[in-house]
């Protein structure tokens, strides 16, 4: 920063810190000028003396000059001057002790109070800007305050002081104060994004302001996306090209609108655009990351970590075990969590046993057919089962002595594969599977006796590795479910996951967080883990783990133009190859990268991105059985995307033309999408399993060197 913009801002923050500091400002700034006065007075003098002998030798003008500033004066004039120096000392006193002073004074107070109300702004250069006053901003600024020594400017549209001094109460370290500016602004305002200098900015977050809307509808994904087109705008206008913009969406349909389309060229050759949802980034952080930390009172910090699904790892084909993931509340967290589980939950004995995820809530009908609509092709290609818990407990309510057994059957239905894809699978041969996840929706609440009931049969399983999610938003409701599972649950401490909106704190009392493993071992619910935090969010180093992206996405490209495995990856090409992808690209690589822990733990290798190990080659056999498991999560990644396998009519109309295969993508209708023992050659002649094992084989490569 310039000196000039330093000192200023010193000057803002002396003023608005109370009585004391402006005194002494003032106080400085008069000695100072007196100093200088006299220094230059006595160098024009040269050493005589400035006293007079006598009133009467001054001239006229020092005369006026002696009334205007001093009406004590007065005494020495002669009788028929007294109204000359009555009126030249009136004068003074109002010029000088009134309108000269109050002039100073008022200039101080608007200084200072435009410091206070945000209106205070500074032409910074590459600096941190955050615009928006979201609750995650205090976890975020605590973070870029270890992880950058930038200024970093706030802007919002809030009440300023009380941003500013909420800031300051929860920073970990009060010296960085100075380097936090919060300025308002309206960020769908071009003239507010030009004062905060945004085209100079380093990087730039969109999380928007809290409760932004009306008696219809929140309007803060739009105000967000429009806030992105007018940054555009001014880099376009600057020519400044690759300013980093991550962008807070709070729908679910708006983020995955954002996360798969690709943008206008007018926004994306400037912007280096990075969509974000609270929700999927919690899930990220808790199913592939494993571990958050959370910024408590005082800015003080401590660290939560997550076991991942596969906490038993799964390494062999003829493993029994299979993956639980049972999820309580299908709210917009819970089904982040699902299908983030989706993404990565793939295991090497798929043939056998299907992870499984089950959601429990009490609208289970309706939430269950919103989340298949969600998710587009995935359902009819995936089977699942619908269980009405409420009607099967209203008839065992009303069933007297005496009646038969109830059917349970009547209260479950089942959902298979569609008729139009059944020439895809075969019930007889493994080998012909096609999705290896399996759902199960139950309609009731978790208290209900027939889903406890159901709960504790799925704790008794032992081939089950069960992880427990309770969703639900209002966070004394969501830790009521979680300590009242079966006790199953807590004997076995089966990992369960409860969301909390503020802070964690309650839970982490429970738990025993931070206590050593003797006084944690004699409490009930040490197994429960918060989660969901609004203030702890947005990771810094989850988002810099597109550097994996990037390398794979540079891997595939040198083997679909070589046909061979690079020897080392040119970061540079990387970088430039990436920015020049396709968005719908680069979220395949995001969660082609998510699922590198759980791969690598189906070897027996427990690499986590915080503590990375080194890879040696893996070998033939290990390549094979995760390309399989690669293909499978593709499959699900696809799906979830909007494509759909092809019928059995188009299936027909590729095998005899390999070209149609580029038509039929193109209409979001995928050749691929099949068993893994069904893939068949592309159009370059290449069995498309070995895009599969490209990947795997090259994982030591992309690895390296983190």
């Amino acid at each position: 920063m310039e000196p000039r913009q330093w000192l200023r801002r010193k000057f803002d923050g002396w003023l608005y810190d109370g009585l004391w500091k402006k005194i002494v400002v003032v106080l400085v700034i008069a000695v100072t000028i007196y100093l200088l006065s006299a220094l230059i007075f006595m160098g024009i003098m040269k050493g005589e003396s400035i006293l007079v002998d006598s009133q009467a030798e001054m001239s006229e003008w020092w005369k006026f000059y002696y009334f205007f500033v001093d009406a004590g004066n007065q005494m020495s004039i002669t009788d028929g001057s007294r109204w000359v120096g009555l009126i030249i000392s009136t004068l003074g006193s109002i010029f000088l002790s009134g309108l000269l002073i109050s002039t100073i004074t008022n200039v101080f107070e608007r200084r200072s109070d435009k410091w206070r109300t945000g209106f205070s702004y500074y032409k910074l250069k590459d600096h941190i800007v955050i615009i928006g006053s979201d609750q995650m901003v205090h976890g975020l600024v605590n973070q870029l305050c270890v992880s950058t020594d930038c200024d970093i400017v706030v802007m919002t549209s809030t009440d300023v002081e009380s941003m500013r001094n909420s800031l300051h109460a929860n920073l970990q370290d009060k010296k960085n104060r100075d380097r936090i500016i919060v300025n308002y602004g309206q960020r769908d305002s071009e003239n507010y994004l030009n004062l905060i200098n945004v085209v100079q900015a380093k990087e730039v977050y969109i999380l928007g302001d809290t409760s932004e809307f009306d008696d219809i509808e929140s309007f803060h994904d739009s105000l967000n996306v429009q806030c992105l087109t007018i940054i555009a705008k001014l880099c376009r206008e600057a020519n400044r090209k690759g300013l980093r913009c991550n962008v807070l969406f709070d729908y679910k349909t708006t983020y995955h609108l954002f996360r798969y389309a690709d943008l206008s060229s007018e926004i994306t050759d400037y912007i280096d655009f990075h969509p974000f949802n609270f929700c999927d980034f919690w899930a990220r952080k808790v199913l592939v990351a494993g571990r958050s930390k959370e910024i408590g009172e005082g800015g003080k910090e401590s660290e939560i970590k997550y076991l991942p699904l596969d906490y038993v790892p799964i390494t062999s084909e003829k493993s029994d075990k299979f993956v639980h993931f049972i999820i309580i509340g299908m709210s917009k967290m819970g089904q982040a969590m699902a299908l983030q589980a989706a993404h990565i939950a793939h295991f090497p004995n798929y043939k056998r046993k299907k992870t499984k995820i089950t959601f429990i809530d009490r609208d289970g009908r309706v939430e269950m057919n919103e989340f298949k609509q969600k998710c587009g092709e995935l359902f009819n290609v995936s089977r699942s089962t619908f269980i009405d818990a409420d009607a099967w407990l209203k008839a065992e309510e009303s069933r007297v002595e005496g009646d038969s057994a109830i059917d349970e059957n009547r209260y479950i239905t089942h959902y298979g594969i569609t008729d139009e894809y059944r020439y895809l699978v075969s019930d007889d041969d493994p080998n012909k599977e096609f999705i290896d996840i399996e759902w199960e929706f139950i309609k009731g609440d978790d208290h209900n006796p027939i889903v406890q009931s159901r709960l504790k049969k799925y704790a008794e399983d032992e081939d089950a590795i069960i992880t427990v999610a309770v969703c639900l938003n209002i966070s004394h409701i969501s830790l009521r479910s979680a300590m009242r599972l079966p006790k199953v649950y807590y004997e076995k401490e089966i990992p369960i996951l409860v969301q909390q909106r503020k802070s964690s704190t309650m839970v982490s009392m429970l738990n025993g967080n931070g206590l050593d493993e003797k006084s944690r071992e004699v409490l009930i619910y040490k197994n429960i883990t918060p989660f969901g935090m609004v203030g702890d969010c947005y990771d810094l180093h989850l988002a810099s783990s597109v550097e994996i992206c990037k390398r794979i996405a540079a891997t595939y490209r040198y083997f679909f133009t070589y046909g061979n495995i690079p020897s080392c990856i040119d970061l540079e090409e990387a970088n430039r190859l990436w920015n020049s992808t396709k968005m719908t690209k680069k979220w395949s690589n995001i969660f082609a990268a998510a699922s590198i822990p759980t791969k690598l733990r189906c070897i027996g290798i427990n690499w986590d991105i915080d503590t990375p190990c080194p890879l040696t080659d893996l070998t033939d056999e290990e390549v094979n059985m995760l390309a399989e498991i690669e293909h499978n999560r593709w499959n699900v990644e696809e799906l979830l995307l909007g494509y759909r396998p092809v019928k059995q009519e188009e299936d027909k109309e590729i095998e005899a033309d390999p070209k149609k295969k580029n038509y039929w993508k193109a209409r979001f209708v995928h050749y691929d999408i099949r068993p893994f023992a069904d893939l068949k050659e592309d159009g370059q002649g290449r069995k498309a399993s070995v895009y599969d094992k490209v990947i795997v084989r090259s994982l030591p490569l992309i690895l390296k060197n983190l």
